[in-house]
């Protein structure tokens, strides 16, 4: 498991300037701003950990767009082991975000979980700096999104940003310990415990791992960016209390199921695991999903897409990520010809994608076994239709965490929580 105070810490290594699609007056610039043959140039960020997928987008998207020459960036992953390397892209994401509040800088960015390049997605979206997307999106009217997903990036009216893909939080159960029980409880915390008593463990091997997404379980924001608030939900205090019961980051003690695991992230590849050798043994795997405390399941933003505000290939970026969202390239057939090369480690925003990404999971290194493959990524599609609140939860994910579970454990976690709101009072107005 990757560690996810480490992906906070991930950035953007920029390369000098980056130009544009169209000419400004100057003709240095103007020769500047072209592509190779004189062509308009699009600059696209693109996240390490999602390149391979991107990579393929981008090639079919330059086989149908020739008249558009596209650079990509490659957006590193910092581990912060401390080398001069990491210092180096330390400092090239402040550049970059000089660069981006001067109005200059990639056209496109493709970012994910990992980049401290916005550290805060909403709080970005207040700057100025990003582009409205309805100007540009009509290509994906039609196209068959998780509007509740889709939403996640809308402020005050306006999309800033793009979910591509999110995670969901929950408890692998096998079937036969499962039975007929259903959890009632509506808060994670209880929910936890629920599971726990019917299935006779005492704990979860990673139940740890939830400290990592505290937050982002509940559909109830920790930062309230209309009120310019901040509330830290009893029900938010409480299960960070029994996460703090909890012993280390797992529990080797505890049995192999069911436990908690995440789908959608870069971490998922256990519960894929565990449904593939489930194929031989018999034994069906369940996915329960936390509760988000209002009657549903929170789903957690993990890829994204933004275009610069000043963008003179806002029309061609717009293209581009209605390709990218496209049937074509993630829907019932786009997984075709990717050969070994895994999809994004997020649930595709694209609903009839979904299918198609888990069965190819599931499927790969057990090609005798499509047909329960395809079964179980169907009932887990079916699972993602009870996603009714979406968010950005990476940034309060991290300060809940570092706040209480990186800090002096002698004082009670409802005092740590307490000195965090103090902290934050003027956090809206920086």
């Amino acid at each position: 498991m990757k560690k996810k105070l480490a992906l906070i810490l991930a950035g953007l290594l920029c390369i000098g300037s980056f130009t544009s699609c169209a000419p400004s007056s100057p003709s240095s610039e103007k020769d500047a701003a072209k592509g190779a043959g004189n062509q308009p140039e699009m600059v696209i960020a693109v996240s390490e950990n999602q390149k391979e997928f991107y990579q393929v987008v981008i090639s079919q998207y330059r086989k149908l767009h020739p008249e558009t020459d596209v650079t990509v960036e490659i957006i590193p992953w910092i581990d912060n082991t401390p080398t001069e390397k990491t210092e180096k892209n330390k400092k090239a994401i402040k550049d970059m975000q000089v660069q981006i509040m001067a109005g200059k800088g990639p056209d496109v960015f493709l970012l994910d979980e990992s980049d401290s390049l916005l550290p805060d997605m909403v709080k970005s979206s207040y700057n100025g700096v990003f582009l409205d997307l309805n100007t540009v999106i009509d290509g994906i009217k039609g196209l068959p999104l998780n509007q509740t997903v889709v939403k996640a990036g809308e402020v005050d009216g306006k999309q800033y940003f793009l979910p591509l893909g999110y995670r969901l939080a929950g408890i692998a159960v096998a079937d036969d310990t499962l039975g007929d029980f259903q959890p009632s409880s509506g808060q994670p915390d209880k929910f936890l415990k629920e599971v726990a008593a019917h299935a006779g463990v005492e704990s979860f091997r990673n139940e740890s791992l939830m400290k990592w997404y505290l937050p982002g379980l509940f559909g109830t924001p920790v930062l309230d960016y209309e009120e310019k608030s901040v509330t830290v939900s009893k029900e938010l205090q409480d299960m960070a209390e029994l996460l703090e019961e909890g012993s280390g980051i797992t529990d080797e003690n505890a049995p192999e199921l069911p436990d908690v695991m995440t789908i959608g992230s870069s971490n998922d590849e256990g519960f894929a695991m565990l449904v593939k050798q489930s194929f031989a043994s018999g034994t069906d795997i369940k996915f329960l999903p936390f509760p988000n405390g209002e009657g549903g399941v929170n789903a957690q933003v993990s890829i994204f897409a933004a275009v610069r505000a000043n963008s003179a290939c806002a029309s061609q970026a717009g293209e581009f990520l209605a390709f990218l969202l496209s049937d074509e390239m993630q829907g019932s057939t786009g997984w075709e010809g990717f050969g070994n090369v895994w999809g994004p480690s997020a649930i595709p925003v694209n609903n009839n994608a979904v299918v198609p990404l888990f069965q190819y999971k599931f499927s790969l290194g057990t090609e005798e076994y499509q047909e329960d493959a395809a079964k179980k990524a169907e009932e887990l599609s079916q699972l993602t239709q009870q996603v009714t609140t979406a968010r950005f939860c990476e940034y309060e994910n991290s300060l809940i965490y570092q706040t209480v579970f990186m800090t002096d454990g002698s004082r009670p976690v409802a005092e740590r929580l307490e000195n965090l709101k103090d902290e934050l009072r003027f956090y809206f107005e920086e």
